[in-house]
């Protein structure tokens, strides 16, 4: 019971911290265009080489991340990237310089990719087996809530106290999560697993869920990028408010934000292939719904489906390289994967926009959906390992002498 109760404190504890890191990351999406483009009167390339510094750097050190806290804890990792996200959003109190700008959005890159990346693995090492898909999705559930929050801080927070009232928030958010992180207590590496054990630079268990998720999300980054020109050309209102295309955003995330615990309940009990591959289908057929939308209902039911099937998707595959790693592997298993989606969204919008340039943003959205089948057979080959065989890991490394506490 007390063991029961100190994994919910833990549990709880990293979706508050996480929740906080996510306000932080989402309020910039609101402001810093704005930010860059208004008040320091940058061109539209300045704005996409700041802006496209983060998943650069994120793409580069969610492996290394995952290895990090594999061989050293998740406790500092996780401590250490929220304040390196702080020291990002302070980065940008200083003068309006491009340069300095970019530095802010690699430390904030890289923050939350040391973070985000521990804290996934945490939750992971924190339950049962039976459970881990579950506590996966739950931390996974503060990503969304903090993305719908952040936007709406920092919109106000601009109107009442300014940018440097949304820099000074967010440095204060980072380091917040940073100490509730540090009130959890030492704690031992992964497993007892002795530093001095070699690891796998790229853990194989990762690869094809990774390559199943780029394939899924491909036209998710495709819809981000060209879903609102798509929409409002085939007849759907560009304004503000429900009725309108953003609106069909605010769907999905709402949507995902209320499945993805369910998606998590559901790998534990059902295991996480057939549960992929609901997802997978119904993360197709949003596509094909947003391809040929002509009103907003038809868009929002394209944007709910794709919300629930994202909520499936990402606990699922999660859980996958889960069993498909050694304990000792997974922090680098998970930042493998979490990699996957940094990728997918650089290497979308650039492919989407030869598509659309050759085609149309309808060509483009339908053969988003023939994209996402093709990681059907991926799911179903990679398969579920025998009923415990995530845990064989921890068999082994029970044998090796403990690390000391971190």
């Amino acid at each position: 019971m007390e063991d029961r109760i100190q994994q919910r404190k833990t549990l709880w504890l990293l979706v508050t911290a996480s929740t906080l890191c996510y306000l932080t990351l989402g309020s910039y999406v609101a402001v810093l265009p704005g930010y860059i483009l208004h008040h320091l009167d940058f061109s539209s390339a300045a704005l996409g080489v700041a802006m496209g510094a983060t998943g650069v750097v994120a793409v580069a050190l969610r492996p290394l991340s995952g290895s990090w806290g594999d061989r050293y804890g998740r406790r500092p990792l996780a401590i250490g990237g929220a304040f390196v996200l702080g020291a990002g959003s302070a980065a940008l109190i200083g003068p309006g310089v491009l340069a300095l700008v970019v530095l802010a959005r690699l430390l904030i890159g890289a923050g939350d990719a040391l973070y985000t990346t521990a804290a996934m693995a945490w939750a992971a090492d924190t339950a049962t087996p039976e459970r881990r898909g579950r506590a996966m999705a739950t931390v996974g559930m503060s990503l969304w809530l903090g993305l719908a929050l952040g936007p709406q801080w920092a919109v106000w927070t601009h109107e009442h106290l300014g940018y440097n009232g949304v820099w000074l928030g967010g440095t204060f958010f980072a380091l917040l999560a940073a100490l509730l992180v540090w009130l959890l207590g030492p704690t031992p590496t992964p497993a007892a697993v002795n530093p001095d054990t070699p690891h796998a630079k790229i853990p194989r268990g990762a690869i094809l869920p990774a390559v199943a998720m780029v394939l899924i999300c491909y036209g998710n980054a495709v819809f981000e990028a060209f879903g609102i020109v798509h929409l409002t050309g085939r007849g759907v209102s560009g304004g503000a408010g429900l009725g309108g295309a953003a609106s069909v955003f605010t769907i999905v995330a709402i949507t995902s934000f209320l499945g993805r615990f369910a998606g998590g309940v559901w790998s534990d009990k059902l295991g996480p292939r057939p549960v992929a591959l609901a997802g997978i289908a119904a993360v197709a057929g949003a596509y094909c719904f947003f391809a040929a939308a002509s009103s907003f209902i038809v868009a929002a039911a394209g944007g709910a489906l794709l919300g629930v099937g994202l909520a499936l998707i990402y606990p699922s595959l999660s859980l996958l390289v889960t069993r498909r790693v050694g304990v000792q592997e997974r922090g680098a298993g998970l930042g493998i994967f979490l990699a996957a989606l940094d990728v997918t969204f650089a290497i979308g919008p650039p492919l989407g926009a030869l598509v659309v340039g050759a085609a149309s943003t309808g060509v483009a959205l339908w053969s988003s959906g023939a994209v996402c089948l093709l990681a059907l057979p991926i799911v179903i080959y990679a398969g579920n390992p025998p009923v415990g065989a995530e845990d064989e890991g921890i068999e082994l490394a029970e044998e090796l002498p403990p690390a000391p506490a971190v």
